[in-house]
């Protein structure tokens, strides 16, 4: 287990194990937690796939559906929708499950799932993904990276030189957390110039949809019908090609958000209530952003802000955390552990400053 990922599972079980989460779920029982999920995986593990973080496994999925079964109350977005248009009142401790991208697994792994709990959900698909041939570009760079028979090369970007060793597994991944990163800040014409520069200088074609690794495949537009037909699942917009909006101009700002409208209305016969921005952190979208995505019609946005919607929470910046890696995460994040220590920590930094 990374470091990382051991320090956040020993925090959220010291929070679950010391009460806190339990004191805390009947104090802030009326705000309501957003979980965003990616895709589902059988076994971890594909020595073709360098980042496994968006794929969590199904068996940790179905521990955090039981635990929402049975102590949470999932809504639906459009009950949050609707809560707010009429001004009553959401059941207490509730809490919403969300999915970005639009992976086959959200059909092959979680629909069976939420169906077996009576959950419902929200599934953000970016739809030039789905049915197509149009890769996510971050799939390309991993799998970029990941196959490519060169020891090492030297990258130039955002006026700073990466050498990115590839001989082993572990420098492979590390060349990917450090790529990443430095590619989200070019605009968006500019990274999918990028991208296909990382694909020629390593040697390596971009892929297929045949040709992706099993758990990073799309979703058919047959299974999300299928799931919107249930009325258990919402289908909402996540661009059509997964750019960070805010590095777009005005023009492919626009083009991204109604173009992945039209095609969800074309394809599933109705309007979709809710959007996701892409990465979704605070200078991944700006105003503009959320008006255009607001006069596309949508009803909602979320972020990817950690957070929990209160009252006060504006519907097209909805807080959203991202996916819980454990049961103890789930748990210290549904009850409202982790706002609630936070609350503290500022409470006594703002006392301390007094002294």
């Amino acid at each position: 287990m990374p470091l990382a990922l051991h320090s956040r599972v020993i925090k959220a079980a010291a929070l679950v194990g010391s009460g806190l989460a339990a004191y805390t779920r009947t104090r802030r029982a009326g705000e309501v937690t957003l979980l965003g999920f990616h895709g589902l995986c059988e076994n971890v593990g594909d020595l073709g796939i360098l980042d496994w973080s968006l794929h969590l496994p199904v068996s940790g999925f179905r521990s955090i559906c039981a635990l929402l079964a049975s102590d949470y109350r999932v809504i639906s977005l459009a009950d949050l929708l609707e809560a707010r248009k009429h001004g009553t009142k959401l059941p207490d401790n509730a809490a919403i499950i969300t999915f970005d991208d639009g992976y086959a697994s959200n059909y092959e792994l979680a629909y069976p799932i939420l169906k077996k709990f009576g959950l419902p959900a929200s599934i953000y698909v970016t739809t030039g993904f789905l049915g197509s041939e149009d890769m996510l570009w971050f799939q390309r760079v991993d799998l970029a990276l990941g196959r490519t028979e060169k020891p090492t090369i030297d990258w130039k970007i955002n006026g700073k030189k990466l050498r990115m060793l590839l001989v082993t597994r572990e420098q492979r991944q590390q060349s990917l957390v450090r790529l990443i990163p430095e590619l989200k800040e070019l605009s968006d014409a500019d990274l999918l110039h990028e991208v296909c520069r990382i694909e020629e200088m390593l040697g390596v074609k971009t892929p297929s949809a045949n040709d992706l690794p099993q758990v990073m495949r799309p979703m058919t537009w047959d299974m999300a019908r299928e799931m919107s037909a249930s009325g258990q699942i919402e289908i909402g917009g996540h661009t059509h090609t997964h750019p960070i909006l805010a590095r777009c101009d005005s023009i492919a700002m626009r083009a991204e958000i109604f173009t992945c409208r039209d095609r969800i209305r074309e394809e599933l016969g109705a309007m979709p209530i809710s959007f996701a921005y892409p990465n979704g952190g605070q200078d991944d979208f700006t105003h503009e952003t959320m008006s255009l995505v607001k006069e596309a019609g949508f009803q909602a946005a979320c972020s990817a802000i950690n957070g929990r919607v209160d009252d006060q929470s504006s519907l097209f910046q909805l807080p959203r955390y991202g996916t819980p890696e454990s049961i103890w995460e789930a748990e210290a994040t549904l009850s409202g552990a982790y706002e609630t220590l936070k609350d503290w920590r500022q409470s006594c930094l703002k006392a301390m400053s007094m002294i």
